[in-house]
């Protein structure tokens, strides 16, 4: 259970991974949030695409590979940037250096086929929502920005279900804080940053933005707007929490900035230049690509 500003002056943090836990059978936090984010994301395609009056199978078909470009690139992610671990084993000499560092999916390149073992990093998964645009847009024939956005704002609710999964889990726990805020989690008997808190609240503040500009300013009609705005404040919020957060990898350690600080520097910068380049396009009468299909229910040839 949860023990609120205990006399320690921090929050005790001791809950449960598991829904129900039997003999031969369990249901743990982490799979069913994972299942509900994809379910707001799949519900949030479906009222953006009904707002623009475009048919229910267009929503359907963005979410389906929307789903596949998100598991697959966000796992291969993981594997290739998150699955690194330190051997005592002979070395590897790199460049002139002794590299004692391994990874396991390229030990188990099959790995990468599978998705019950490691996790899914979050720049691969924004990655994936990106390839969806391209591939729905060649299918609807349509620009690409228009289910990328929509697939972008429906992505954050998968992360927002994923980081609540790890503060349960206790995982991608912060470093030590004397904050009254800090989370002592588990069996610890010292207080974190509950990072993960910090990253679901920048996911619900860039979705707040997303939403008003999409209802109130018609930013659906500018290319590209939507998934600006998300990735700029949630990346460049990400690069600042990193540095109250733990390492995930022993070779972090000698870094001077964390992995998830690497990668989300590139997707922050392509994330800026997309909003400039938002704003200098400006507002498309014809955005909406399906215009025909909106008057008709056809698709026009």
């Amino acid at each position: 259970m949860m023990q609120i500003m205990s006399v320690l002056n921090y929050i005790t943090w001791n809950v449960s991974p598991f829904i129900y836990e039997g003999e031969h059978f369990a249901i743990g936090w982490y799979g069913t949030l994972w299942t509900l984010g994809l379910i707001g994301m799949l519900i949030t395609l479906l009222i953006t695409f009904k707002h623009d009056g475009v048919p229910t199978q267009y929503a359907l078909i963005t979410f389906m590979v929307s789903l596949v470009s998100v598991i697959f690139f966000g796992h291969l992610f993981q594997g290739l940037f998150y699955e690194w671990y330190y051997t005592a084993d002979e070395p590897l000499r790199l460049f002139g250096t002794d590299w004692h560092y391994r990874n396991y999916y390229f030990e188990h390149p099959l790995m990468f086929l599978t998705f019950n073992h490691g996790g899914f990093a979050s720049h691969g998964c924004v990655l994936g929502v990106l390839i969806t645009g391209g591939i729905c847009s060649k299918l609807f024939k349509c620009d690409r920005w228009y289910p990328t956005d929509r697939a972008m704002m429906g992505l954050f609710w998968v992360a927002v279900a994923v980081r609540i999964g790890n503060l349960i889990n206790n995982e991608i726990c912060g470093i030590e804080t004397t904050l009254p805020w800090g989370f002592c989690f588990g069996e610890e008997t010292f207080p974190r940053h509950p990072s993960q808190i910090y990253e679901i609240l920048s996911y619900l503040l860039a979705m707040g933005v997303a939403w008003w500009l999409f209802l109130k300013k018609e930013g659906g009609q500018y290319r590209g707007m939507l998934s600006g705005v998300i990735m700029t404040i949630v990346l460049l919020l990400r690069i600042m929490i990193e540095f109250v957060k733990m390492p995930q990898m022993a070779i972090e350690q000698k870094w001077v900035l964390l992995m998830g600080q690497w990668l989300s520097i590139p997707f922050a910068i392509y994330s800026v230049w997309l909003l400039f380049y938002s704003l200098e396009q400006g507002k498309q009468t014809n955005l909406v690509p399906f215009t025909q299909i909106a008057r008709t229910g056809k698709k026009k040839e």
